[in-house]
């Protein structure tokens, strides 16, 4: 029997119906399953502003053709990535297959030029590749086994159907080399091997190799598109939309309720899985389950019980399951889901857990949102059913009446600047408007780091004044806990204070301030210029407008605040004026800059009791101790009580935690004298 090149040589009239059949089979279930995920998405509520597409496009090419993210753990950053990788060249090959087969042997003509030589032996490299790639994957679950992965039956029909396509490849073409076919094998060296493998073998054995290789290779690659819409890989089909479509606004932003046009019958927050977005949705289906999100969430590290990959693993399973109800079927009316997230789907206390310190968001390779999700749960809770922590109580009435969480009087909010002559924004003439905040005001250490400011600030020469008792809580932790309500009240007077004022410039000691003025008060018409005190204090010492001349002999580690490092990515300023101090010596802990574990405080939780697990301040502490030094330099006053607390709680009764800012101002010059400020 002649060995025939193609596949469309050897199909007859009957083979080539059936293989017909099997192709429309095939794209119909694709484009039937697709389109049921696609409905179920579509179902969720709008909120996605398609802008920017520069940066969009750019992301595309550097997260998802580029892998960055993945290589933040390098192995198995380098095997996805190599199987990824590989699976984008096949789809090349795989078509130029199914092609052969529908028109009778027809091929794709630039596999004959130049170009598809170079096609060819990057396609054969990675096949190699590949399953060198599947190999590591298979390793790494029989052998090494990470706690962080899911030990489904799932990923080994992943890994077996995409083993069987490398496989299946070089086996036809080496057949076919070994057959004495002509063709451009001089570019295809793992063809090339297997086809020296089979030399020798009689021409019916080949033919019969090819033509079973070309069989099992479309068989797998049609079993293999179907199955990814009921596999956790469905990534496959929605990465590239998610990556495109993720959020561009600042990281520390939440989304703005519209309040004053709630629609009758429109929840309030996320009651069903219905009213997050469909982008939300869309990350649902994204999720890969690889477990990245969990090994540095701070509350799955401390066996709190939100895991974040499981949350998201029980939404997406939620949605699914709830597809009759939500799309109907025949004979079923299309609707809204019958159960509530927050207490059906998902324990309450996993709702109330998160610190929102975003390490999960920034560990995900393909950009799913986390933070978003719980905050809308926690608004469903707190505005429509007014079920929250107890503790929360006293806050959200401190906030409410007294303008701060404390409950302390409204009054006494300047008292910390008694006696240092400290001007008032409403006398006027100032350049820079000092945001004390609520623990800048209330708070014994806080206070301390605001005498520090004023005295840095005055001997750089800076023009700057205080609201007084005309300041309000930003709102932040009413926010972060649901409490849209009252955050937006918060937010409108401070604007129109802030506005009446004719404030163009901030600065604050307090991240969390920071990232609300910075971020959220824009939708209120507060547009302002924002900087953290370390910023503003680096600037100048860098401009020489202070000058930080006294020794102050310490070691210690500094602690990087998340509403600073890692949500509004200033790790450099704070370590700027550390390093400029004399005498000072700075020990960086294995876990800072961008890995900085949260303190605990962040998300509203600062006002919650811990009630579930370890203490996160405490685990915080510990990571902060493998610097070798115990005294711990923080830049937010309430990472400030987290981490000394956490020192007396461990019993370290000689550490002490100090603000960066305060370190500055007890190294300016003894003699007070200092730089011509305008110089």
């Amino acid at each position: 029997m002649p060995f025939h090149a193609t596949a469309g040589t050897f199909l007859g009239v009957a083979d080539t119906l059936w293989f017909v059949l099997l192709t429309v089979a095939a794209v119909a279930g694709v484009v039937w399953s697709l389109s049921r995920r696609y409905s179920l998405m579509m179902a969720g509520r709008k909120g996605v502003v398609l802008d920017r597409w520069g940066e969009r496009i750019r992301g595309v090419l550097v997260y998802f053709l580029g892998q960055r993210r993945m290589f933040l753990e390098p192995l198995p950053g380098i095997m996805h990535a190599l199987i990824f990788w590989g699976f984008l060249v096949f789809s090349v090959r795989s078509l130029s297959m199914v092609i052969e087969g529908l028109t009778a042997g027809w091929e794709l003509p630039f596999l004959h030029t130049g170009l598809g030589h170079a096609y060819l032996l990057t396609k054969d490299s990675f096949a190699v590749l590949v399953l060198v790639g599947v190999a590591i994957a298979a390793w790494r679950r029989l052998v090494t086994r990470p706690a962080r992965l899911e030990y489904s039956p799932d990923a080994w029909v992943i890994l077996g159907l995409i083993a069987t396509l490398m496989v299946t490849d070089v086996l036809a073409d080496g057949a076919r080399i070994a057959a004495g076919v002509p063709g451009p094998w001089a570019w295809t060296p793992a063809s090339a091997a297997v086809g020296a493998w089979l030399a020798g073998t009689s021409q019916a054995a080949l033919h019969t190799a090819y033509t079973t290789a070309w069989w099992l290779h479309l068989f797998a690659l049609y079993v293999f598109a179907n199955y990814l819409p009921y596999s956790k890989h469905f990534h496959v089909y929605t990465s590239l939309p998610n990556v495109f479509l993720r959020s561009l606004e600042e990281p520390g932003k939440l989304a703005k309720m519209d309040l004053e046009n709630i629609e009758e019958g429109t929840a309030l927050g996320a009651a069903k899985v219905t009213d997050l977005t469909w982008k939300q949705l869309l990350d649902l289906y994204t999720c890969t389950e690889c477990g990245r999100c969990t090994v540095v969430c701070p509350t799955t590290i401390t066996k709190k019980p939100l895991v974040p990959r499981d949350l998201t693993i029980a939404l997406r399973d939620h949605l699914k399951g709830s597809a009759r109800e939500i799309i109907g079927d025949p004979g079923h009316t299309p609707g809204t889901p019958s159960r509530e997230l927050a207490g059906d789907v998902l324990d309450p206390e996993i709702v109330w857990a998160c610190t929102t310190c975003r390490w999960c968001e920034e560990a995900c390779p393909l950009f799913i949102s986390y933070v978003d999700k719980i905050v809308e749960m926690r608004r469903h809770l707190v505005l429509e059913k007014a079920e929250f922590p107890p503790e929360a109580e006293p806050a959200f009435r401190g906030m409410e009446v007294n303008g701060n969480p404390w409950q302390l009087a409204p009054e006494t909010r300047g008292d910390w600047a008694k006696g240092l002559d400290v001007p008032l924004a409403s006398a006027g003439d100032f350049e820079v408007l000092f945001w004390v905040g609520c623990a800048g005001s209330y708070d014994d250490a806080g206070k301390r780091t605001s005498q520090a400011l004023v005295k840095l600030l005055r001997a750089a020469g800076v023009k700057f004044a205080i609201l007084g008792s005309e300041e309000r809580c930003t709102g932040d932790a009413a926010r972060r806990l649901g409490n849209e309500y009252l955050f937006q009240t918060l937010a409108a007077a401070n604007v129109e204070t802030l506005n009446g004022h004719g404030v163009k410039t901030i600065v604050t000691n307090c991240p969390h301030c920071f990232n609300t003025l910075a971020h959220e008060y824009p939708d209120f018409g507060g547009h302002y210029e924002v900087k953290h005190g370390t910023q503003l204090i680096a600037e100048l010492v860098a401009a020489g407008r202070l000058r930080l001349t006294a020794e102050v002999h310490r070691e210690l580690t500094f602690h990087d605040p998340c509403y600073l490092g890692r949500t509004n990515h200033e790790f450099a300023a704070p370590r700027a004026i550390l390093g400029s101090i004399p005498g000072l010596t700075l020990k960086e802990a294995p876990l800072s800059h961008e890995k900085a574990m949260c303190c605990g405080a962040g998300g509203g939780r600062m006002w919650l009791e811990e009630k579930l697990g370890t203490r996160i301040n405490q685990t915080r502490m510990q990571q902060l101790q493998q610097s070798g030094v115990n005294d711990v330099a923080v830049a937010c006053p309430f990472c400030a009580v987290m981490v000394g607390n956490a020192q007396q709680e461990l019993g370290m009764e000689s550490a002490q935690t100090v603000d960066v800012i305060t370190l500055a101002a007890q190294a300016l010059a003894r003699d007070g004298s200092q730089p011509n400020a305008g110089s």
